[in-house]
């Protein structure tokens, strides 16, 4: 009967400490702060937020930073960015017309890109391009 009791008891305990337990998350989930969506989330370049910062001296993320593209050299952070030779053999700048063909499919644009993202819709293409026309 007294180990009944002290299971009884030690149970109660154990679910009490749950409760608790389960009590303090929910009160640290209802003050947890999320950090800002990024810069560009909610605009027609939203797809390219997650790889590319588009602010001005935005931090690195997986490829290099898209403000003032349009017109600048293709491959200009060739000092810290491993870009294709493919790429880099394109030369020149960024034209419209370009950044559209990339988009819609970069190993067609420069054979042997390692981008393999595609935007395939042409009027999405052409948002994604005003918008970034914008970040000068």
């Amino acid at each position: 009967m007294l180990s009944d009791n002290k299971t009884k008891l030690t149970g109660g305990i154990l679910l009490a400490l749950a409760a608790l337990a389960l009590g303090a998350n929910a009160v640290a989930a209802e003050n947890y702060r999320f950090t800002p969506k990024p810069f560009g989330y909610d605009t027609a370049a939203e797809r390219c937020v997650p790889c590319h910062s588009l602010e001005k001296r935005g931090e690195f993320r997986a490829a290099p930073n898209l403000w003032g593209i349009v017109g600048a050299e293709k491959a200009r952070a060739r000092k810290w960015f491993a870009y294709s030779s493919a790429l880099l053999d394109k030369g020149g700048k960024w034209t419209e017309q370009d950044l559209d063909e990339f988009l819609a499919d970069a190993n067609k644009f420069a054979p042997g890109s390692t981008k393999t993202y595609k935007v395939a819709d042409p009027e999405e293409r052409k948002e994604i391009i005003d918008y970034l026309k914008n970040l000068q």
